[in-house]
């Protein structure tokens, strides 16, 4: 399978950016608890949509491990219980207002970066024929543990600090994105599991959808294709390890 043909396609690194987007928004929610909810449901989200854009149609609870973690253990389901508890106008308490740049904030641009290559990893997997609809599911479950294992390990492996400035100059157009992304990432994650998040709700107008199109721009720049690229010699590298 050519190298093209395993590179994700353009909606999906965007719906990964936007979701990114709402994972490094919690670092700025007020509420304990609701912002590891989000967090977790903006991450799973991610996952989501790259199993259905790899013809995965099984629950995403089956492969757990890619969005919670490989030895979790059952923590997104925890959140989920926690944001159900909570009432509605808590969720959506006004905060205060920000002053920093959204893409200068220490660690937002590494949160973004940490998504997208999630997506990436799970999107290179699936082309390798791994967490198949026809796969036993606790068989599934294992192979999710190895894919995050290698997403993790790659991650490590690499130094990775080019890519989070090209995310960060691309979240750093202005001081509106921050309360934009935090009302964002409330409104869209902040709900139960079983009010799905929507094609429309992952295609953001104003300040966030504007910041999506700057940071795709960034990761279509030559040299960051480049270290994209190195980042999937070093995944598939580490998931042979784990296999073996």
């Amino acid at each position: 399978m050519s190298a093209e043909a395993v590179k994700p396609p353009a909606s999906l690194v965007g719906q990964a950016v936007v979701c990114g987007i709402a994972v490094a928004a919690t670092r700025f929610v007020p509420v304990p608890l609701l912002d590891d909810a989000i967090h977790l449901r903006a991450t799973q989200v991610a996952v989501v949509r790259t199993l259905r854009a790899g013809g995965r149609s099984y629950p995403s609870r089956q492969v757990a491990a890619l969005y919670e973690g490989a030895d979790a253990g059952g923590v997104f389901h925890e959140a989920m219980k926690y944001v159900r508890s909570v009432p509605r106008r808590v969720i959506l308490f006004p905060v205060r207002k920000y002053v920093k740049i959204f893409g200068a904030v220490k660690g937002v641009p590494t949160d973004v970066m940490k998504v997208v290559l999630l997506s990436r990893a799970v999107h290179r997997a699936l082309a390798q024929g791994y967490l198949s609809d026809q796969t036993e599911e606790d068989r599934r479950k294992d192979e999710a543990r190895l894919v995050r294992r290698a997403y993790d390990e790659a991650l490590q492996g690499m130094d990775l600090r080019l890519l989070s400035a090209a995310i960060a100059d691309g979240l750093s157009q202005g001081r509106k994105l921050t309360p934009a992304a935090v009302k964002f990432a409330r409104n869209t994650f902040g709900k139960p599991e079983d009010e799905k998040v929507t094609d429309a709700e992952l295609k953001p107008q104003g300040e966030v959808g504007e910041s999506v199109e700057r940071v795709e721009e960034a990761l279509a720049r030559p040299e960051i294709q480049v270290i994209l690229e190195r980042f999937d010699t070093e995944f598939d590298r580490e998931l042979g390890k784990q296999k073996h």
